[in-house]
């Protein structure tokens, strides 16, 4: 499989490079070169949105009490779609316009979380249960900063030490 990746990979310019010049055939120089620079300024465009976008909807998704992994994938398509279309090349554009599509983005976050995380089935819309009230919660047995250990210590380096004595590392016999 990762070979398989590997040729299309070193294949992808090649592609593009021959559909580009199909297109100019077709279409002519100046509507291809066009199309071009029009996605390349649409993606920047995207992109450029796309950051405030994913942040409302991070904050919306864990305000609902929702796990925000579709928010995150969303937005992770976003910005892949963003990048093909700012990419040059006619295919780049193609596979980047049908990302922007919000039913083909769930339908890939879909796959893409029951890939990674190896589950049979993803609901990632349903919003997770709220814990039931039981009245007050009894206190933590230590604070938050840790437990509190109570006993008298004295530092060794802020001892006065008389110059005529030995210092305390000298007090063991040597062996």
């Amino acid at each position: 499989m990762s070979y398989a990746w590997l040729i299309l990979l070193l294949a992808w310019p090649l592609i593009e490079i021959a559909v580009l010049i199909k297109a100019g055939g077709w279409l002519g120089f100046w509507l291809t070169l066009g199309i071009v620079v029009g996605t390349g300024m649409m993606g920047t465009a995207v992109l450029m949105r796309y950051g405030i976008e994913q942040a409302r909807k991070l904050q919306e998704a864990m305000g609902r009490g929702e796990p925000p992994l579709l928010a995150m994938m969303d937005g992770a398509l976003v910005a892949t779609a963003g990048i093909l279309l700012i990419v040059p090349g006619l295919c780049a554009d193609a596979l980047g316009l049908v990302l922007l599509i919000p039913p083909v983005r769930t339908l890939l976050s879909r796959w893409l979380l029951r890939s990674m995380l190896g589950l049979s089935e993803v609901d990632i819309k349903r919003p997770k249960q709220q814990p039931a009230e039981r009245g007050p919660q009894p206190s933590a047995p230590f604070p938050p900063d840790g437990p509190v250990i109570e006993g008298e210590f004295e530092r060794i380096d802020e001892r006065t030490l008389d110059p005529g004595r030995r210092r305390p590392s000298d007090d063991r016999e040597p062996r």
